[in-house]
């Protein structure tokens, strides 16, 4: 018969086994062959071990994203009252826009959304959505940046692809997901919004994993194709 001693280790390590799993990963469900999993509260897909972590870990050292280091408010570099959200809203509407009485705020205008296809003249349909996310920008190498280049970034109105005036429905979809985990609803735009991401890390100088890699190029494969299509 065993001694009451024999048990306890084996029940002390299955119990320290299963707190541990809880506290990795209670957050999301079980780990895929990647080694990755969901997170149930933001549906964000993120990896615990394999290539994926690995390439994610070397970007940006662990450190945590915090986006009022990037984006505490639209900033306004002018000095003209309309802020970063209205400057591009005010040079991305297709007729000449309608202003607030003291001309700090977009009130009406019209833009063409390419996330979806649709045409809107409400500014409070659209958000200004950074095409690369800011957590993005963060773990694929921003999270070295000094705080002035985070919110250069956040406010960059010097190249044209980093903001863009978008369904504010899509824009929440979207999240933080790079283009393995989001691509717009509008397949037209896919083959551009690709070109545009790789632009925008290009300019910026941040790297990409390999399932972003992958995804892009593949993306990237079918608009070759369909280019040389008789």
């Amino acid at each position: 018969m065993p001694n009451n001693r024999s048990l306890v280790i084996p029940l002390a390590a299955l119990c320290a086994l299963l707190l541990w799993s809880s506290s990795a990963f209670g957050h999301g469900g079980g780990l895929d062959k990647r080694g990755c999993h969901a997170d149930r509260k933001t549906g964000e897909r993120h990896c615990h071990r394999g290539p994926d972590a690995e390439n994610r870990k070397k970007s940006y050292g662990g450190s945590r994203y915090n986006r009022k280091e990037w984006l505490p408010r639209w900033g306004d570099a002018d000095g003209d009252c309309q802020n970063t959200r209205h400057e591009v809203l005010i040079e991305e509407s297709l007729v000449p826009v309608t202003l607030s009485a003291d001309g700090c705020w977009v009130v009406s205008g019209k833009w063409a959304d390419p996330y979806s296809g649709r045409v809107f003249t409400d500014p409070k349909e659209l958000d200004v959505d950074h095409l690369v996310p800011l957590k993005e920008a963060h773990i694929s190498g921003g999270a070295y940046w000094s705080t002035e280049r985070k919110r250069s970034f956040a406010n960059d109105l010097s190249y044209p692809d980093t903001l863009i005036a978008v369904s504010r429905r899509e824009n929440r979809a979207k999240g933080a997901k790079d283009p393995a985990r989001w691509l717009p609803s509008n397949r037209i735009y896919h083959c551009e919004y690709v070109r545009s991401w790789k632009r925008v890390k290009n300019v910026w100088g941040l790297g990409s994993d390999s399932r972003e890699r992958k995804k892009i190029g593949e993306i990237e494969g079918g608009c070759r194709r369909e280019s040389f299509t008789p």
